[in-house]
């Protein structure tokens, strides 16, 4: 496992925790905690993590199991995204974004 997934799984378990609806009033709020908390070399490596797992051939479904059951991510994105890839490259996109900000 590269140190991006590390670095993915640890941003998508540790801010998407259980409580996360309790502290943030939306999933976009949750990235930006992120995203202001954080370095520009840890953005980069989930950002590499994102289009890592977004090369990956798994369906909708081995893509839900792997985040919600293997990684622990609590957000629930079925309820706002058509599937996870959209939804994971609308994360990266906002990554993307800050770190070009950064530079």
């Amino acid at each position: 496992m590269t140190n991006s997934y590390l670095e993915l799984q640890q941003f998508l378990a540790s801010y998407f925790n259980q409580d996360w609806p309790d502290e943030y009033a939306s999933a976009d709020d949750v990235i930006s905690s992120f995203i202001s908390e954080s370095s520009a070399d840890t953005l980069i490596q989930v950002n590499i993590g994102l289009r890592e797992l977004l090369l990956t051939d798994r369906t909708e479904q081995e893509l839900q199991d792997y985040l919600f059951f293997e990684i622990g991510c609590n957000y629930y994105y079925p309820y706002e995204w058509k599937s996870g890839k959209t939804w994971l490259k609308h994360v990266s996109s906002l990554l993307t974004q800050k770190i070009n900000d950064k530079r």
